[in-house]
Formats: structure tokens, sequence, C-alpha cells
């Protein structure tokens, strides 16, 4: 009698039966050798596979170092155990064979799945243990069985962190489209300058970017917004059909930025966002400025440059063009030694202070009667003293020209540091129908500590004089037109175009 039992795949992922270990890292000291922190730096890929096929493998990435001696107590990688979540608990996947590779400071791991597991979801964990008696548990990944093979019609290659310091690493993957495509990825390495692949085949895998070793990359670095560094990546499928697609990671970690003369000035890099340092050290940081020939500035008064942000209280004219180069360098400290992640230089322009008007008013006008806005009539300008109209917003109101106005009284000016000045002038009023008003009207502005009167003849009149700070001002129904008796008035609308002239005062 022969007895059976049924593998049960699983669509509900389940917890991982240990928790990932955090990552590894290999830090070249250059003369100490490497320093090693023991974990994973390739984590295994999701997969998909053609039920019976061989080729099953999963490839992951492991620090190591050999023993430098008999009974000595390094960083070798001595076994892998796979662990297979089915039949609703984690077991060994006894069939799994292993092949490790190794070479300092890293241990090439792949794992052959077999060809006995049946079309299904799996998930599976990788256990990697070290000669010291410690483990580095894997990411959980999800293994697909299918029945036939499922073409990978495009890929969308992404990496963990887009961008990076120099002596960084990531995680790359290439997201199959669609997500069940049984295509086998493989990777082309870049410009060795740049930084190498822990792996070339698999739906993952690591990117290393260079470490420096006595200014090694220091031309790498003079890139303003960091070096772009592309990855080929092709998917091909059973039938000989390839999809071909780039990731890219840009090496350097800091961006073009502006500052003002005199101004204060901070700079925190977005690439700090999920950063992560090997378990264990301490990090400090170093800024240095360069002119714009690449020569270190010695005179650093107002500058912080020994924390996370660059900061720079009162920021000075460059002696070379209009710029400046930041450039930060990330000591990573260890039980075994240190080492520098640097980043590229970018450049700090430095503007002169400028004022800006940024807001002006469109001014409507109309006759009040018991506090309601009423057009006025015809014997309204006959008056022996004239007419005055009082100022009142109006939404949709617009210029006769294109101009920037706006429909609620706000007039806005805005400095960096100089003093200035704002007049403004009114030209002649015109009817609808292209016809000049026959007297002079005085536009009364109710500004905050007086009335200035404005001819509409063209004339301009200065508002404020040598101001130090910014004006923000709504006007209100103290600002009045004034228009002298008149005979000669055509119903309908007349109009009157404002000219604001905003001056940087001596």
């Amino acid at each position: 009698m022969v007895a059976s039992a049924s593998i049960v795949a699983t669509t509900t992922a389940p917890v991982a039966e240990n928790k990932p270990s955090g990552n590894g890292f290999a830090i070249n000291l250059w003369i100490l050798g490497y320093w090693i922190w023991n974990g994973i730096t390739t984590q295994p890929g999701d997969a998909n596979f053609v039920q019976g096929s061989s080729g099953q493998i999963i490839k992951l990435t492991s620090t190591y170092k050999p023993k430098p001696w008999i009974g000595s107590n390094d960083n070798d990688v001595t076994g892998v155990q796979t662990r297979i979540y089915r039949n609703g608990g984690w077991s060994n996947l006894n069939e799994a064979k292993v092949d490790i590779s190794k070479t300092t400071p890293s241990a090439n791991i792949s794992v052959d799945l077999g060809t006995a597991l049946p079309s299904g979801t799996y998930y599976l964990q990788f256990a990697v243990k070290y000669s010291n008696n410690t483990t580095a548990y894997s990411q959980m990944i999800r293994v697909t069985i299918v029945p036939e093979p499922v073409s990978a019609t495009d890929m969308d290659p992404k990496p963990d962190r887009p961008t990076l310091f120099w002596g960084e690493s990531t995680g790359i993957h290439a997201n199959l489209i669609p997500g069940e495509s049984t295509a086998n990825v493989t990777w082309t390495q870049p410009n060795n300058q740049y930084g190498s692949l822990a792996v070339t085949t698999g739906s993952s895998t690591q990117f290393q970017s260079t470490q420096d070793n006595n200014n090694s990359i220091v031309p790498l670095m003079k890139n303003p917004s960091g070096l772009k560094v592309v990855v080929p990546v092709t998917a091909t499928n059973h039938d000989g059909s390839q999809v071909h697609k780039d990731a890219s990671v840009t090496v350097g970690g800091l961006l073009p930025t502006e500052a003002i003369r005199g101004h204060s000035f901070s700079y925190t890099p977005e690439s700090y966002q999920d950063i992560v340092f090997p378990e264990g050290s301490t990090q400090s940081y170093q800024w240095t400025v360069y002119d714009a020939n690449y020569n270190k500035i010695s005179s650093t008064s107002g500058m912080v440059l020994n924390e996370k942000e660059f900061s720079w209280g009162n920021v000075k004219q460059p002696p070379v063009r209009d710029h400046y180069y930041l450039q930060l360098d990330i000591k990573v400290k260890t039980s075994a030694g240190d080492a520098v992640w640097r980043s590229n230089y970018a450049p700090l322009k430095v503007n002169d202070p400028q004022v800006r008007l940024i807001a002006v008013p469109n001014l409507r006008f109309a006759k009040f009667v018991n506090g309601a806005a009423v057009a006025p009539t015809v014997r309204d300008f006959l008056q022996p003293t004239g007419l005055t109209l009082s100022y009142f917003p109006l939404a949709g109101q617009t210029g006769k020209n294109t101009f920037d106005g706006n429909n609620s009284g706000f007039l806005a000016v805005q400095t960096q540091g100089p003093k200035w000045s704002l007049s403004v002038s009114a030209s002649t009023f015109v009817h609808e129908t292209n016809v000049a008003l026959a007297t002079t009207p005085t536009l009364t502005l109710g500004l905050p500590s007086s009335n200035v009167s404005v001819p509409a003849n063209g004339t301009p009149v200065v508002l404020f004089t040598n101001q130090t700070g910014d004006l923000t001002y709504t006007f209100y129904n103290n600002t009045r037109l004034q228009i002298p008796k008149t005979g000669s008035i055509l119903a309908g609308r007349y109009q009157s175009q404002l000219t604001w002239t905003l001056t940087q005062a001596p």
C-alpha cells in the first residue's frame, strides 16, 4: 500500500517565520581590508516559474570574509537553509540545492528549488549561517508556480533608493508586467567606474556605488545634480521575445540650490530620506564649501559645517562668479574602522537681494445711496462740486489690457533686504467706445498713514519712499474718485489704466 500526501499552496501571505535581519554591509577600509557586518546585501526577489521546468533558481547575496586561520571566528558563510510555507505551516524545502560562490566581500548564493512544486503560490524565507554562530534571515518572498509560461509585455525597473551617496548601495527590482510573468531577467553591469551589480540574473539585484579611495572619485563628484548611472535590464520570454528597459540610480546626494546674499540659508538633502546605515554604526557629518573653481573657502564664519543640516547665518558674495559648491562627507564609524560616504559638488547660487511687486488691485468706483452701490446718472455729473465716487470690490472685474490686477483691493510688496519706493500713475479715463472723458478726475488712495491724490492724466505720484520691510495692504471705501463737473458724459463705463512702479531705493 502506498500512502500519498498532497501539497497545498496558499493564496494569503503568512507572517515571516523569522523577523528579517538588518542589511549586511561590507565597507572597504582599504589598508585595513573590509569591515564586515554580517547580513544579506542583496535580498531575494519574488519569482514565477513554470511547473516542472528546470532552472527554478532564487539568488541572493551575503557578506563574506574568509577565516584568516583555522579556529578563528570570522565572517565565513557556512550554509543556507530554505524554509517554505505550505500546507498551512513552515517547513524545510529539503529538495532545494544551494550553491555558494565566495569572493571577498560577498558570497553569491543560488538556491535551486527543484522541479517538484505543483502549481500555486508559495512563500519562502532563507537563513544564512555564519562561522561566528550568527544567522541572517532574508525578507520573505513569494514564488508562484504556473502551469504554462507567461510572457512579459513590459517592465518598470526601479531602485529602492533612487539617489545615493558615493559608497552607498541599493536594491533594484525589475517589476515584470504582468506580475506573474515567467520571463528570465538579466542585468547588464554599468560602467565599472561608477559601481557594480552583485548579481546579473534574477528579478532583483544590488547596485554598489564606488567608494572613494584618497579622492579617486573626485572627477565623478563634479556633477551638479549627481551622476546618473544607467543599468540596462532584459526580460527574455519562453518564445525568445524580449523586453528591454533601463533602471537608473543617481549617485551624489545633493541638488543645486540658491541663496540670497546677506540672508540666512539652510539646506537638508532630500536624499537623507530612507537612508540605511550599518547596524551599530554612528555617523558624523562634515560639509565643505568651495568657490566656483573648486577651491576650498577658508573663511567659514557663520557657517555650521558639522551637522546634518548645512546652515549659513549671513551668505557672502562668492569670490568667483555667482556661486559656491557644497560638498558633504558622511563618516560611518564602526568598531572595526571608519568609512566615508561622499556627495557630489552641488552649486549654491547666490542671488542679489531684490524687491518685488507681487499684487496690485483693480479699483471699481460707484455712487453709494443708503449704503448700496448704484450707477451714477448724467445729472450727478452736473453738480457744481462734481461727483465723488467710492471704491468697492467687484468679483470678475477685468482690465482693458492684459495685466495682473486682483479684485480684492490687495496691494503687496515683498523685499529681500533693499529699501524700496512705490509710485503710481493713472491714465486719462476713456469710455468703452474709446471717447476720452472731457475732464480730469482725481483718484484719492486711502493708504495706511495718509491719503494720496493721483490725477488721472498720467502723472506719476510717489506713494511710499525708502521703505525697509514688506507691504501688505487692502484698500477700503476711503479710496475715492472725484470727478469735476462736466456736461459731456456718455452712458456706460469709463476706465483708466493704473501703472504701478516699484524701484529699489539707493
